[in-house]
């Protein structure tokens, strides 16, 4: 049709107006179904969405399928943002992921449905063998088993023992996600949003096996251990009840009508509860052990009747929900209000109900079919794995375990609040009762925390109790920095032009800071008259700090395995970034101070008496006395939260108190050192001729860019790059910041009379560099000294 509606309008062609394009304003239409040479295939994609190919692409260096994304707005419609061709695909084979793309693009049938889930839960068995694409292809061959079952009939006729599989496999995949690498995982949700579609999945599919009649008979009381098919344990009092348990995944499955069970509650062992305990921040972001689990965590069933005071006060309490009877109650007066209301709305449809009708037909009325079977879902989690939020910046993060309540065929709002029982595994830390929501806040994200809906009711301990209307995820929430840029560490979701363009950007940048650094201490080796000067001594020191901070950034970065180091080595190296960074940001704001006494103050004494040793005790010993103080407090501050974005670097209140506090004060000031400085400067030329003014102009510009990068300021577009997604400031900081040392070489040597003169003589004693040294040093003695000197 779009073809068609194409070749129409350009017919039209003509004088009176041209033909421009036809673009749908909700979807991004397939260019070709046919793989041609050197291209992918690209399904239709909706307004903001990113998908991959028919066909099987990867890009080796990230694991994930080559994506495309489809922007535009409902006025102008939609458009591809670019067309990346089949030269990107790796050629390294995965069986693997051979299998799962498979799953993902073959018509499956319900023969092959057990099959099916099986093979992914051994797939998963291996974490370190999985890429972010197997996690994706997964999530689209789940993504399609609901049809399946869409089909009460068929799912009626699954044997008992196999729906009990079906449960079992579901449960297990979930499980081993959360045993992935954090990396693995969020780069994957963050390019194609997978967790978010492998969550609705798997939810949907355990909802329908849940309504069917036939799961009724497996509601016998009966708590299965998954990873033990032979392990079973049979609970008589808690008939109507069906408990499946993995690993790191517990799912409740409830007839409240029958055994009155409407939640569920975990509860730590006397081994793992200690009164007044607080488990460090490593425990909440950081990579788990295989032994960390819910072995050593027991369960109890709760009413509907349940007390929510009293289950409050219980110690050993970490999480736990129940739907409360009024709430129960409430459900039947919405089924109820809502069937009257569709009774008004068809009135014929209702005279036509009064007469007698045969069975059958009332079973296949559209307005009197009775609402689904009660059933309760409650689900426990682990971890946060497929809870993360995609966003740079600042996000919320769980500190708590995760519980999802829901209620199949009756909605996510309820007409009440339900209690929510959570343990803060970190005390003491600011949070928020939230959920998790699948509803992206823009184009640019995948679903994310929100708390519109959740209140906090009540604290005890470090246990606290939410109240939420809305059924689905829940956590006690606190915040987290995803993402901090440095120079030379920019995130790495995405393998997309952008983000190679930043990556090559500052590696460029780096490199020629680095090469200018060397360029100063080669300077400082040759010529010991140009060393001994005071201006010497400060910017060798800055230099030493910039090429530490380079050394790190080269040496460092998300490429480096949570796993392959120790926490210890990972705190130290952290401390080392952290230490060097302040170090340099004190020596900005020193030379910020000169450059002030130089331009501003003219009168009196430039420096104080001993200055370069209080400077260099000041700033080589103030960041060392931050530094030790964190790593002394809890040096988990410095661990690796993820293998994505994240390296070896302050967190929590160690980047807040100890690194962005200090470095916003510092920026600030040299800001405002920056635009006084500059005002005076500008404001000195007042009775030069044209030609003079116009070279004093021209020096004037020179020193206004050399104070830029001197005083740190090009870390405000670092600044203003965390929390959006807009790569303009991007550029510009990446752009920027990285060249501290070679702007800094080019204005201390290349542009200072006496580095230049001293150089210019060492050249000349090589033929090659004789005749342009001598030159060089000839129009240095002949032109005017209109420039403003570069002295510190």
């Amino acid at each position: 049709m779009h073809k068609s509606l194409t070749a129409a309008f350009e017919s039209l062609n003509g004088e009176r107006f041209r033909f421009i394009g036809a673009n749908s304003t909700e979807y991004c239409l397939p260019e070709s179904l046919r793989v041609a040479p050197r291209k992918n295939v690209w399904w239709a994609a909706r307004l903001g969405e990113s998908v991959a190919p028919r066909n099987l692409c990867l890009i080796e260096h990230s694991g994930l399928p080559v994506t495309r994304r489809c922007l535009g707005d409902y006025l102008y419609g939609c458009a591809w943002d670019w067309n990346p061709g089949s030269e990107l695909c790796s050629h390294e084979k995965r069986p693997t992921t051979d299998m799962l793309y498979q799953y993902s693009v073959s018509q499956l049938n319900q023969s092959m449905l057990g099959h099916v889930l099986s093979k992914a839960g051994d797939i998963l068995a291996v974490p370190e063998n999985i890429i972010p694409a197997d996690l994706f292809y997964l999530s689209k061959t789940l993504e399609n088993l609901p049809t399946l079952l869409e089909s009460n009939e068929s799912v009626e006729e699954v044997p008992k023992e196999e729906r009990r599989h079906y449960f079992c496999n579901i449960s297990t995949i979930l499980s081993r996600v959360m045993y992935l690498n954090e990396t693995t995982v969020v780069l994957s949700q963050r390019a194609l949003n997978t967790t978010n579609i492998l969550l609705d999945a798997t939810e949907t599919i355990v909802n329908q096996l849940a309504l069917a009649n036939d799961t009724r008979a497996m509601m016998q009381g009966k708590q299965y251990d998954c990873r033990d098919p032979d392990a079973m344990q049979q609970v008589h009092q808690h008939d109507g009840t069906v408990l499946f348990r993995t690993a790191r995944l517990i799912v409740l499955i409830a007839d409240p009508t029958v055994a009155n069970v409407t939640g569920l509650a975990l509860f730590r062992s006397k081994k793992l509860h200690t009164e007044g305990e607080d488990l460090s921040d490593a425990a909440v972001h950081s990579e788990v052990t295989e032994e960390e689990d819910f072995r050593d965590y027991t369960l109890r069933y709760l009413y509907m009747n349940q007390s929510v005071e009293s289950l409050l006060a219980e110690n050993d309490l970490e999480i736990g929900s129940f739907i409360p009877q009024h709430v129960i109650e409430g459900l039947d007066e919405l089924n109820k209000a809502f069937t009257t209301s569709d009774e008004e709305e068809h009135p014929d449809t209702v005279e036509e109900s009064t007469t007698p009708t045969e069975p059958d037909e009332l079973m296949n009325d559209p307005v009197i079919t009775s609402t689904p079977p009660l059933r309760i879902i409650i689900t426990i989690y682990y971890n946060d794995h497929a809870f993360r939020e995609t966003k740079n910046g600042t996000i919320a993060r769980p500190n708590s375990k995760i519980i999802s309540v829901s209620l199949p065929g009756y909605g996510s709002r309820m007409p009440d609040e339900i209690p929510i029982y959570t343990r803060e595994i970190t005390r003491n830390l600011p949070g928020r009762c939230g959920y998790w929501s699948f509803e992206a806040d823009n184009a640019t994200e995948f679903g994310h925390w929100s708390y519109d809906e959740c209140r906090l009711l009540n604290v005890s301990g470090s246990v606290s109790l939410c109240g939420c209307f809305h059924l689905t995820s829940f956590s006690r929430l606190t915040k987290d920095i995803q993402m901090v840029e440095t120079v030379g560490v920019s995130q790495k979701f995405i393998a997309d032009k952008g983000t190679l363009a930043l990556d090559i950007i500052t590696a460029i940048g780096c490199s020629m800071s680095l090469l200018g650094v060397i360029g100063i201490f080669a300077t400082a080796v040759l010529f010991p008259s140009w060393r001994s000067k005071a201006s010497s001594k400060i910017l060798l020191q800055l230099s030493c700090a910039i090429a530490v901070e380079m050394i790190i950034i080269f040496l460092e970065g998300p490429d480096i395995d949570h796993n392959t180091i120790s926490q210890i080595e990972c705190a130290l190296l952290g401390g080392i970034f952290h230490y060097i960074i302040l170090v340099t940001f004190m020596w900005m704001l020193i030379t910020a101070y000169l450059q002030f006494m130089r331009y501003v103050k003219v009168l009196g004494q430039l420096r104080p008496a001993h200055f370069i040793l209080k400077a260099t005790v000041c700033c080589w010993g103030g960041p060392l006395l931050i530094v030790t103080l964190f790593l002394s407090l809890d040096y988990t501050l410095y661990l690796k939260r993820d293998n994505l974005s994240d390296i070896c670097y302050p967190h929590g209140a160690a980047l807040w108190y100890g690194l962005l506090l200090p470095i916003g004060l510092i920026i600030l000031v040299n800001l405002v050192s920056f635009v006084i400085v500059l005002y005076h400067i500008f404001t000195i030329p007042s009775n030069l001729t044209k030609t003079a003014d116009h070279a004093m102009t021209m020096a004037q510009l020179r020193l206004s860019v050399f104070l830029f990068f001197l005083l740190g300021l090009p870390w405000i577009f670092g600044m203003l790059t965390t929390g959006t997604e807009d790569k303009l400031f991007a550029y510009l900081f990446c752009l920027t910041a990285p060249v501290q040392g070679f702007v800094l070489f080019v204005y201390f040597v290349l542009m200072d009379p006496t580095a230049r003169r001293f150089w210019c003589r060492k050249l000349q004693r090589f033929p090659c560099f004789a005749r342009a040294a001598k030159q060089a040093e000839g129009e240095q003695t002949t032109s005017p000294n209109t420039s403003f000197n570069t002295y510190l």
